[in-house]
């Protein structure tokens, strides 16, 4: 048996050798993770002691009890989750509105926490209106489940999240992925279906999740001055760390005008949970009353509200924080670089170690954790099966030692394991999400075609 395979691409494999049986098909899986567990192979199990920093003591990873470490997997880009200000507002708003909503917006679980949040946000990004939603995941699913009509057609960028995937999926209608951040494919995409729909959703990211780079969104704004369609662009990665007051990227390239749909997250920059669609006012009623993501979940709780609120105060009053994520991101980008390693095109806080190998980026991730760096390895299905990766995210909170012990580890190992190669790199233009959209995106775009 393989042991290093990707659990998800093991399943695939069982279900094209005709393995169907539920029970039959999960206790294989089962003993294929434990083999992987018993091996020290598996990072996924590791959990942090007493929360995240820059450093943790992380507990079961690799088969190992108990290890501090350098912590490079989680977003909280600001470590606002670990500044006192906002902790102790936290709690002051869970002694005054207790612990949870309990229940959805709708059905009363909204506070006057809740509403001033849809109040600050759109002030900061310009907007008429703002309805929040209980995570990022499920704004970006009840969105794009509701957005689109019947006689509509989504164009959006092979690598959206699966919270953008799931949502459109979910929606219905006619889809079609273009190449990740090709204005040029976009625009052939965007000529061919102007007139054989009624609408074109444009959907998109500021920044991307597993490879750190950043959208053309200016380019694909520009669009709009010859064809007719409607923007969606995700912010998860860019709200609170660029724009004026954290505002985002459209806003700190001056586009957000231009784009219809901004949506993101409140998990990373402002150390909360929940999520956001930031619109024109007269698109409220229709994700309100359309989205069962909204309906249908109770609201962030008190706590988690307030600290939002803490964060965007925060980042307003003290921009250094965000300066200095930004130098910190250019010092070890440079440092990296220098030493030979390849970030593809990465900008973001995001960095990615590319290893093509599954089985030398396990090894190499156990290692890793030895030395006390710890990221999971990010594998298939939620990248290409030949761009596996090490992703390290930056935050304020990591200091420049531990900068500099990181990428002199990474070197170390990296000519070890012979990995300093642009080679590493996959130009495999397989789209990076799950099965069900490889095997229908050919499909769909046949249809898409001949429909009309």
């Amino acid at each position: 048996m393989d042991t290093f395979k990707p659990i998800k691409q093991y399943y695939a494999e069982l279900q094209n050798q005709g393995l169907t049986d539920l029970a039959a098909i999960s206790e294989k899986l089962y003993d294929y993770q434990k083999k992987q567990q018993e091996l020290g192979l598996f990072s996924q199990n590791g959990f942090t002691k007493k929360g995240s920093d820059s450093a943790a003591t992380i507990i079961g990873a690799f088969n190992v009890p108990e290890q501090d470490c350098i912590l490079w997997c989680i977003n909280h880009y600001l470590g606002l989750n670990r500044s006192q200000s906002v902790i102790d507002k936290s709690c002051a708003a869970i002694r005054q509105y207790g612990t949870g909503a309990g229940t959805s917006a709708m059905s009363g679980g909204m506070s006057s926490l809740h509403k001033e949040i849809e109040s600050r946000i759109g002030k900061l990004m310009d907007k008429e209106a703002v309805l929040l939603f209980p995570t990022g995941y499920t704004a970006n699913l009840g969105c794009l489940s509701i957005l689109p009509g019947k006689n509509d057609i989504i164009l959006f960028d092979r690598e959206c999240h699966a919270s953008m995937i799931d949502g459109i999926k979910l929606s219905g209608k006619k889809w079609i992925p273009f190449d990740h951040n090709s204005v040029e494919d976009l625009e052939d995409k965007i000529a061919k279906f102007t007139g054989k729909y009624e609408n074109i959703l444009v959907v998109l990211e500021s920044a991307y999740s597993m490879s750190g780079d950043l959208a053309p969104l200016k380019e694909i704004c520009a669009l709009k001055s010859k064809y007719r369609f409607y923007m969606y662009v995700d912010e998860a990665h860019t709200f609170g760390i660029y724009g004026k007051d954290g505002a985002g990227y459209c806003a700190e390239l001056g586009v957000s005008s231009d784009v219809d749909f901004i949506v993101s997250t409140l998990s990373k920059a402002t150390a909360s949970i929940g999520g956001f669609v930031a619109t024109q006012a007269k698109y409220i009623p229709l994700i309100m009353w359309g989205a069962n993501s909204y309906i249908f979940q109770a609201c962030l709780s008190p706590g988690d509200a307030a600290t939002i609120l803490a964060s965007l105060d925060e980042i307003k009053n003290n921009p250094d924080l965000v300066k200095s994520l930004h130098e910190k991101n250019k010092y070890m980008r440079d440092r990296l670089t220098r030493m030979g390693f390849d970030l593809g095109k990465s900008q973001s806080p995001i960095i990615p170690i590319y290893i093509s190998d599954v089985q030398t980026l396990m090894t190499f991730n156990r290692e890793l954790f030895s030395r006390g760096i710890f990221s999971v390895s990010v594998v298939y299905p939620a990248v290409k099966p030949k761009e596996g990766r090490i992703r390290l995210i930056l935050n304020t909170s990591h200091t420049k030692t531990q900068i500099d012990k990181t990428v002199e580890i990474l070197s170390e190992l990296a000519e070890k394991y012979n990995i300093i190669s642009k080679q590493n790199v996959s130009t495999d233009a397989q789209p990076t999400f799950n099965d069900y959209l490889l095997a229908l995106t050919a499909k769909q775009e046949e249809l898409a075609s001949a429909e009309k």
